[in-house]
């Protein structure tokens, strides 16, 4: 073998292979203390662009009046009783009585004769709105203290809910949902590695492996979110990958391994191979996953870094363990990896292969004619996506039966969506106090400029408190603070400190509908006088500036994804057709998967076989994590086979028996990997969470695609289609190239 540095450090690997192993133990017990602990620091949802105004302006919202993840919302009804009763209104503060004992400066708004917001249309039914005065979220075991403190009245039914009980419930259930996909995914893993390799230890080692790597994961995550603020979902996807990682990666070192040792090659010298071998390909594939995966890191969206920060640490530990732990670990059992084997299990794939050798010497026959079916299967299945809707996920990613769901479902319900997703502007002004006659009129004119909108279905602030106030009196009535009423100074404490205010705009309509973006757009563009400066916030707004800042990035991450791609496939092909090529077929995997997604997910189809509500939309950060992941985990097939089928032409100078051979030697490899990784995808399709089943179903359905129709059958027609130019590399790129090997001697 070509004694390259894989195949040095196979040898320096098999000397010193047990102290290696000590240290990864090392390295493992030091990870268990942080376990009990792990999603203690994940703090967000993270569908928020930190550097946008809305980011901003919902900084001040919370750290001046704990708007935001600091608001409960309790919500009361009763089949007979009118809110407007005197029981009904007695039990509701009853009911929150005991929060006068919480340590945390609050205040409760109570829906009352004064307050007809928060009664519903039918007068059964009213909600009490908690505000927390901290700019820093509740702690769980505070969280829960408040919750006991709120009494369930005798004569009401009522729901807990809000920004902190909603994070806290997402933390539960994404735990919830991990544990549920592994008790499913670990006996299929078990199965499909048994059915693989026909031993129990073979079988064993990369489930084992996947564990541990987990773990490693897992503990990096912890220390990660305690410097950079983490979404809650990055635990989910990052095990999910570096699952799918894990278990791939051991697959080709183990296979290689037991290839080598069949031809009676000394242990040391089959772990040089190895490593010189699959462990190069891993290598140079994980680069590639890398890369994809910190084009996330390029966008401001706290769910994208997050995402990104975690894929990186799932693909660095899958590599290093592949390449550095796993070879010493077959260097220390030796001919046992083949121990406990099972007798009615042939392990001698021969007849496996011997079936992709026969479909692609058929593929390669009529090439034409696959080559045109396959791209028009492709761009069927994808056809759905040209009508696809962005959004941003919302309350809707929790199912109906978590308490916090149902809160959001019975507002929407009785209140409707629009009260629910309210836009907030903060108004500054020029001098240090708001309560001034001149800051009032301003307020007035620019708060009755707003109400005037027919896109506009309320507006709440200080000077419209009472319609039959006008200007002058407003403004005699906020210059004589000795004048104030309980209520009025309870109005001001919640929305006004020196020099801001807060004015509360409802729209007509739902927060991500156009006319609601329009609207926000139109006040963004008032331009007040005198003074004052406005910034904007909400949901709505949130989800405009989300979109805005993905559109302005991804043309960059794009180029950097595909950039780095090809020229890591120039590098290792030395071809500049074949790296176009690989790019082109990810890029339809990827459409033919969005195109499942808005088939599904966006339009509904088969909602109650998967358990889930249809969002009439995609969530925008979830299509841009497929993308970076996809576009580096393909990477892997894409190597593995290419890297065959250049070995075989490096030999025989024929392309159709190099495209035969290259095939024969990986397909079993490739389709037993994809097999895995697509029932782990489909495992996290049991989530409750919705956007983690998104994520499994898209993943699954890329794999399917690009292993099973893309590599086993449009690559081969492709190629043979392309003839010579699939090794076309310019004279001038060929003498400034390194040189790179992957031949035999």
């Amino acid at each position: 073998m070509e004694k390259d540095i894989f195949y040095r450090l196979g040898k320096l690997i098999y000397r010193y292979h047990w102290i290696i192993i000590t240290l990864w133990l090392i390295l493992f017990s030091a990870c268990i203390p942080s376990l009990p602990k792990l999603t203690d620091p994940l703090k967000s949802i993270g569908f928020v662009d930190p550097k946008s105004e809305s980011a901003k302006a919902n900084q001040i919202l919370n750290a001046e009046f704990g708007y935001g993840y600091n608001q409960f919302i309790i919500i009361y009804k009763s089949e007979k009783l009118h809110v407007t009763d005197a029981l009904f209104q007695h039990e509701i503060k009853e009911s929150l009585a005991q929060l006068k004992n919480y340590p945390f400066k609050h205040d409760i708004i109570y829906p009352d004769a004064n307050n007809k917001t928060q009664i519903a249309k039918d007068n059964h039914t009213a909600y009490a709105v908690i505000v927390f005065k901290s700019d820093h979220e509740i702690h769980p075991v505070n969280l829960a203290k408040i919750k006991s403190a709120i009494k369930k009245p005798a004569h009401l039914s009522m729901k807990i809910g809000g920004e902190p009980i909603f994070l806290e419930d997402t933390k539960t259930q994404t735990q919830i949902d991990l544990f549920k996909a592994e008790y499913i995914a670990i006996p299929v893993a078990i199965i499909t590695m048994l059915i693989i390799f026909g031993s129990v230890v073979a079988a064993s080692l990369p489930i084992i492996l996947g564990g541990i790597g987990a773990i490693f994961i897992l503990t990096i995550l912890f220390y990660i979110a305690h410097v950079f603020d983490l979404s809650v979902f990055t635990i989910n996807i990052a095990l999910l990958l570096g699952l799918c990682l894990s278990l791939d990666y051991s697959l080709f070192i183990i296979s290689r391994f037991r290839d080598e040792l069949q031809k009676s090659q000394p242990v040391d010298e089959a772990v040089a191979i190895m490593l010189s071998t699959a462990g190069k390909a891993i290598f140079f594939s994980g680069l590639a996953v890398l890369i994809s995966l910190s084009a996330l890191l390029l966008f401001p969206i706290n769910m994208l870094f997050s995402v990104g920060m975690g894929g990186l640490a799932a693909t660095f530990i899958s590599m290093t363990m592949a390449i550095i732990l796993l070879p010493s670990i077959l260097a220390a059992l030796n001919t046992k990896i083949n121990y406990l084997s099972i007798p009615f299990l042939n392990n001698d794939q021969g007849e496996q292969t011997h079936f992709w050798k026969w479909v692609v010497s058929k593929v390669v026959k009529v090439r034409v004619f696959y080559f045109i079916s396959i791209l028009i299967l492709l761009l069927f299945i994808g056809y759905p996506f040209l009508q696809v809707t962005f959004g941003i996920s919302d309350f809707r990613v929790l199912p109906k039966t978590m308490e916090s769901r149902q809160v959001f479902d019975l507002f929407n319900e009785k209140f409707g969506e629009p009260k629910l997703s309210p836009i907030f502007i903060i108004v500054h002004t020029a001098t240090n106090k708001v309560l001034t006659k001149s800051n009032i009129y301003h307020l007035y004119d620019l708060t009755n400029q707003i109400k005037k909108d027919p896109r506009v279905d309320l507006v709440n602030s200080i000077v419209n408190t009472d319609p039959r106030l006008t200007k002058e009196q407003y403004a005699q009535l906020y210059t004589h603070p000795d004048h104030f009423s309980p209520e009025l100074k309870k109005l001001i404490r919640l929305t006004t400190r020196e020099n801001l205010t807060v004015i509360t705009v409802i729209s007509k309509y739902p927060h991500d509908s156009i006319k609601t973006k329009e609207l926000v757009k139109s006040i963004r563009h008032i331009q007040p006088k005198h003074g004052l400066s406005l910034e904007v916030t909400g949901t709505s707004v949130n989800t405009i500036d989300v979109l805005a800042g993905i559109s302005h990035i991804f043309p960059y991450a794009l180029l950097w994804i595909i950039g780095f791609s090809y020229l890591i496939l120039l590098f290792l092909l030395r071809s500049v057709v074949l790296p176009l090529k690989a790019i082109v077929m990810t890029m339809l995997s990827l459409f033919s998967s969005y195109g499942v997604l808005v088939f599904v997910i966006q339009w509904g189809h088969f909602h109650q076989l998967l358990n889930f509500e249809p969002q009439n939309m995609l969530d925008i950060s979830l299509l841009i994590i497929i993308f970076c992941t996809l576009f580096g985990v393909s990477m892997d097939y894409e190597v593995f086979l290419l890297t065959r089928i250049k070995e075989s032409y490096e030999e025989t100078g024929d392309n159709i028996k190099s495209i035969l051979t290259g095939i024969d030697h990986s397909s079993k490899i490739i389709t037993s990997a994809a097999i895995i990784v697509i029932f782990l995808c489909l495992a996290f399709m049991s989530a409750d969470i919705l956007f983690v089943k998104a994520f499994g179903l898209g993943i699954a359905v890329a794999v399917f695609i690009d292993a099973f129709l893309i590599r086993t059958i449009f690559v081969p027609a492709t190629m043979a289609l392309l003839k010579s130019w699939n090794w076309y590399l310019p004279k001038w790129l060929d003498k400034i190239l390194p040189s790179n090997s992957f031949k035999v001697d």
